[in-house]
């Protein structure tokens, strides 16, 4: 890398935050920025904040970084074909002024506290186009929360995303996502991760509130001795239509990688399309993909694909698709439970997290907007 410069302070952006806007944010995981190793907020088409609070977290607008460090050119569209497919071409031809942010975990840094970044869409049918990067440096470990929010009067709009993240050799991340969309939305969202040498991603992404469409495609590539293990909880209500589409490629010897989805559907519908690739000796996958019917309406589709291109490679996938048992209805409901608090209980338990995948102080919070979601409060 060239141009490795410290960051100008008049860089930092430290736009004032509404309490409304605090409230949305909260429900998807924003603390106070006191409290974060760095912040990234974005509203509507504007960064209103890019601040870090470590000298070891770099936080800029994209098309400020862009300006700021030549690698930086060399790391967007680096993992993924501006023409790959008509959204992400409609997303580069407005990146004239580029839309997003540049998080940069730089080399060896251990950071303490979280770096939170989220957008926020506030214009009724709004439309915006982001592309985000994040680059977490050799060595470098780091806790992240992002998420997305939209105020009460928002029902439609069309938001897409691109992301790109890129873990440097032995970098070790723990990231938590979070959305809250209008109810009549569409949305595409796209992300690309590259794992170096033994780097290591430890993932949970909860998309729990009622929207009419979301496309959510994630790609990662694993090279030698990389490991990555995410989770993802799904609930569709009646009208939401969920596509979630993996693919994973481990790419080296020693690459590995556990991804597991819990979907709920309440008679929305939701389609997982899970891809395991094993490009190499010595790697080992699984995908695991779990669905629960509340009642007959809505569906449920699970396709996992599993690829073994090398001799060597060990890879395998559970799926299962079912309603509610009802022994263990009957059960609850004998031992003095109505019907509804029974169910309740039963999808809470098959919702829940696998708490080594989550940084620890955040355990409590995210337990909360599941259970605040599946309840209809998001």
């Amino acid at each position: 890398m060239d141009d490795l410069t410290p960051q100008p302070k008049d860089t930092q952006l430290l736009g004032d935050l509404t309490n409304a806007e605090r409230d949305m944010l909260h429900d998807v995981g924003f603390e106070d920025e006191a409290t974060r190793a760095g912040t990234s907020i974005l509203a509507d088409h504007e960064m209103r904040v890019a601040l870090s609070n470590d000298p070891g977290v770099e936080i800029l607008p994209l098309n400020v970084a862009l300006k700021t460090y030549d690698f930086v050119q060399s790391l967007m569209f680096g993992l993924v074909d501006p023409e790959e497919n008509e959204h992400i071409r409609l997303v580069a031809e407005h990146m004239h002024d580029p839309l997003g942010h540049f998080i940069w975990v730089k080399p060896g840094a251990k950071v303490k506290l979280p770096v939170q970044s989220f957008s926020l869409l506030e214009t009724p049918q709004g439309r915006q186009f982001t592309h985000d990067i994040t680059l977490i440096d050799e060595g470098a470990e780091v806790e992240m929360v992002s998420g997305s929010a939209v105020p009460g009067n928002v029902q439609k709009g069309r938001h897409i995303s691109i992301g790109e993240s890129y873990m440097r050799k032995g970098a070790r991340c723990t990231s938590v996502t979070v959305e809250h969309w209008g109810p009549e939305m569409e949305v595409y969202s796209y992300g690309y991760s590259q794992l170096d040498e033994g780097a290591s991603s430890t993932s949970t992404a909860i998309m729990m509130s009622p929207i009419r469409h979301h496309t959510s495609r994630s790609v990662s590539t694993l090279a030698a001795g990389a490991k990555s293990a995410s989770q993802a909880i799904v609930f569709a209500p009646e009208g939401t239509e969920r596509v979630l589409a993996t693919e994973t490629r481990l790419a080296a010897a020693g690459a590995t990688s556990q991804d597991i989805a819990r979907m709920v559907s309440a008679g929305g519908t939701i389609v997982n399309d899970a891809v395991l690739i094993g490009d190499a000796v010595r790697t080992n996958g699984f995908l695991g993909c779990d669905g629960l019917k509340l009642r007959d309406a809505g569906e449920i589709r699970a396709v996992p694909q599993l690829r073994a291109r090398a001799e060597g490679t060990q890879l395998s996938h559970e799926a299962s698709v079912g309603m509610i048992d009802g022994e263990k209805l009957n059960y609850l409901m004998a031992s003095g439970m109505d019907e509804d608090a029974a169910r309740d209980l039963i999808v809470q338990g098959f919702l829940e997290l696998d708490k080594g995948h989550v940084p620890a102080d955040l355990t409590a919070r995210i337990e909360e907007i599941v259970a605040k979601a599946k309840s209809g409060g998001m």
